[in-house]
């Protein structure tokens, strides 16, 4: 009779967690704690083992960076929020409510009503399942702020002490909270991270649940995106010595609809976006200059896209998903060019040398990889980055790389060209952080950022 009781309850909570994942105005709608009930560990865990609440991003960042372009038939069948977020305009949403900023804030919530039952759990019944717990509660709420700074501030190295997010480290959504500082934002990021680490096993064996290695790749993403390089390499050396599989592109089977049939062996923690993602829409075509750096013998080349239609265009099909979900979580791949990027901008091209050669050497035909040597330095640098661009396509992570790239000689002017349009999103500009929604300005009293 227990079991089926707890087996009602789990239940109950995940309804309730998909209730609220349809509500757009989900912390307008203010929900009452009360409603959920996970007194006990497993109700906790089933509650974060919904992923399509606790590993769904939002992919605005992707709408509005540069690796695709689209038909103006094709953008005008986008609904009004994916047009504005596509060229950049002073208003993104037009309901004045954010999905993006509701499902994100959304994992916030659950986090803190996890951590507020688990203080009232007593830890010597399961120590170890409590402690799991506790520790994925941390990297879900710092995941979510990350993901929220990265749409809807400005970059980290570009004004550090303007506005931020507003911090919620309690479950009651009645209680208003401010905007921090972006520094103090990130600062609670790297905090709740680094406090989950005592506290995981070092991995999992289903990964949409936090490990320690997925912890450790998360705090190697956050620093590489605060230019914090000497952190980039202990996080992403932690990570790896945990785990350092790839796998050999040339295994696999290019002729079916995705490039990979599913999650592999080289994901560490698993995120994404949800079906209808922008990589899949019927007319989002990869830009030229990015398709055409795939050079003979690279089997990204297929697995990664379609063949070219009639016009030499290709759409993207390689997520690490290998569905229609778009992969934007931790994998080897983007450890070892991170930890490649890193070093050589702390003066150690021959680790960065290494790091990028054993990752190609896994992409390439048998005999027909070239080991990239006799470059350092800046040239060495551009060639990394190249390559992030080239295996981390569609990955949620070039926003990122244009926002952090701002002000150095690898920054860019994004452009689009809609019919007789041109927009541009020059480096720097204001428009790098999406309005904050106008139901939160209402609600909260908040401050918006200017465009």
């Amino acid at each position: 009779m227990k079991k089926i009781f707890y087996h009602l309850i789990t239940v109950m909570i995940i309804s309730i967690v998909h209730l609220l994942t349809a509500c757009d105005s989900f912390l307008d709608e203010k929900p009452n704690t009360g409603l959920v009930v996970p007194d006990n560990l497993e109700d906790i865990q089933a509650l974060f083992d919904n992923d399509y609440v606790m590993n769904r991003n939002a992919d605005l960042g992707e709408i509005a960076s540069d690796d695709y372009m689209i038909t103006t038939a094709e953008w005008e069948s986008w609904n009004e929020t994916a047009r504005n977020a596509h060229v950049w305009n002073e208003e993104i949403f037009p309901s004045g409510r954010s999905v993006a900023w509701n499902n994100l804030y959304q994992q916030v919530f659950y986090a803190n009503v996890a951590l507020e039952q688990l203080d009232k759990i007593r830890v010597d019944k399961d120590e170890l399942q409590w402690n799991q717990i506790y520790g994925r509660a941390l990297v879900y709420r710092a995941s979510a702020f990350y993901n929220l700074l990265k749409i809807f501030t400005m970059p980290y190295h570009i004004a550090p002490e303007d506005f931020g997010i507003p911090i919620k480290l309690e479950a009651d959504v009645n209680k208003l909270v401010g905007r921090a500082s972006i520094s103090q934002s990130y600062g609670q990021v790297l905090q709740d991270l680094e406090n989950s680490i005592p506290y995981l096993p070092d991995k999992v064996p289903v990964t949409t649940r936090p490990s320690r290695q997925a912890a450790y790749g998360l705090l190697s993403r956050v620093y590489l995106t605060m230019g914090d390089y000497e952190k980039v390499l202990e996080y992403t050396g932690k990570a790896l010595d945990l785990q350092a599989e790839l796998m050999d592109y040339s295994t696999l089977n290019a002729s079916g609809p995705f490039g990979f049939s599913g999650l592999n062996k080289e994901i560490i923690y698993c995120s994404y976006f949800s079906s209808g993602s922008v990589a899949y829409t019927s007319d989002a075509f990869i830009v030229p200059e990015l398709y055409g750096e795939y050079g003979s013998g690279d089997l990204r080349k297929d697995l990664f896209f379609t063949s070219p239609n009639e016009e030499g265009l290709v759409k993207f099909k390689g997520t690490y998903m290998g569905n229609l979900y778009q992969f934007d979580g931790i994998a080897t791949d983007e450890l070892l060019l991170s930890r490649a990027e890193a070093a050589v901008r702390l003066g150690d091209d021959a680790l960065a040398l290494r790091c990028l050669n054993l990752l190609l050497e896994h992409r390439y035909e048998d005999g027909l990889f070239e080991e990239v040597s006799g470059l350092s330095g800046e040239e060495l640098l551009g060639k990394i980055l190249q390559e992030r661009r080239k295996e981390l396509v569609f990955r949620g992570l070039r926003w990122e790389d244009l926002r952090r790239l701002t002000g150095s000689s690898y920054e860019k002017t994004i452009v689009r060209q809609l019919g007789d349009l041109t927009y541009q999103l020059k480096p720097g500009d204001a428009k790098y952080a999406f309005p904050i929604p106008l139901d939160e300005i209402q609600l909260n009293g908040i401050p918006q950022n200017p465009r």
